[in-house]
């Protein structure tokens, strides 16, 4: 064992012993919730009470927002314990958000005044900052693709309404298509924001010039390989600079939903890396095409 690996085994038990307790209450609460989202049925739930489901996955957000450091972060993301509930937990914050998105969705549609009630959601605030702390990075935007768009597309809407970029919502859920387009239009956006149901293949038929993926769509890798694919056809033809975004999960966040790896980008260069702000969850990595 060279002095190296000496140093570092005498620092482990020192350092769990540090972070043991802090890491044993994390487990304890992981468990907690684990434990809730079997208890219920998620779908009755939204369809019941979107308080009481916020509720329950607020305990999943609190987690995800703890201040701690590298060590700790990788202390808890190594955890076996940890790491076997993290599928069911990243199925569950997935199906949180389609089942939340739909159902203040058909809220909206009922409400006459649209943008009063979607800014009384609760997440309303980290969406605003997301799309600012995007805008800044990346500020020629003239057609925005969003990948994953969702039944609710609230980050088209606030592309639309506070930077008057004009959109295309891309999602491969039909019933989430129908939504979105009837959200669009009860915004009175239906000039500047299309949706279209399918993969992101469609996109090689559209006209755009910045992409963004959704931090829960997927598969990624077959999603950044069509758009590489599709972005070189594009720039054989023209010289236009192309943007590309993804929207990731890390640090503390990856208890709520998978990182994307190094492997699923390959093609693409990273250019830049924006950390959560303003109780966001999502880290903003920008591309560009090799």
């Amino acid at each position: 064992m060279n002095n190296a690996q000496i140093v570092e085994s005498n620092n482990f038990p020192a350092l769990f012993q540090d972070y043991g307790k802090q890491l044993y209450e994390i487990r304890s609460q992981m468990l907690h919730f684990y434990n809730k989202i079997n208890e219920f049925d998620l779908t009755t739930m939204a369809e019941s009470s979107l308080e009481e489901l916020y509720e329950i996955f607020s305990e999943l957000d609190t987690l995800g927002h703890l201040d701690v450091d590298n060590e700790m972060c990788e202390f808890v993301l190594r955890d076996p314990v940890i790491q076997s509930l993290l599928p069911a937990v990243h199925s569950s914050y997935s199906s949180f958000f389609s089942l939340h998105e739909t159902q203040l969705a058909r809220k909206i549609l009922n409400h006459e005044n649209p943008w009063k009630m979607l800014e009384s959601f609760p997440l309303y605030p980290r969406y605003e900052n997301l799309i600012n702390v995007h805008v800044r990075n990346s500020p020629r935007i003239e057609v925005l693709a969003f990948i994953g768009c969702g039944p609710l597309p609230v980050t088209l809407l606030l592309f639309s309404k506070l930077y008057g970029i004009r959109c295309i919502g891309i999602d491969k859920d039909p019933e989430a298509v129908t939504l979105a387009k009837r959200c669009v239009k009860h915004f009175g956006l239906e000039k500047e924001i299309i949706i279209v149901e399918g993969d992101e293949t469609v996109l090689a038929e559209l006209e755009w010039d910045s992409v963004l993926i959704a931090g829960l769509a997927e598969p990624k890798a077959r999603i950044f390989q069509n758009l590489h694919n599709i972005i070189k056809r594009r720039k054989s033809e023209s010289k236009k600079l192309i943007s590309v975004c993804y929207r990731n999960y890390t640090g503390m966040r990856q208890l709520l939903y998978w990182p994307v790896r190094p492997e699923h980008s390959r093609g693409f260069q990273k250019i830049s890396e924006i950390p959560p702000t303003g109780g966001a969850n999502n880290t903003l990595v920008f591309l560009e095409c090799e």
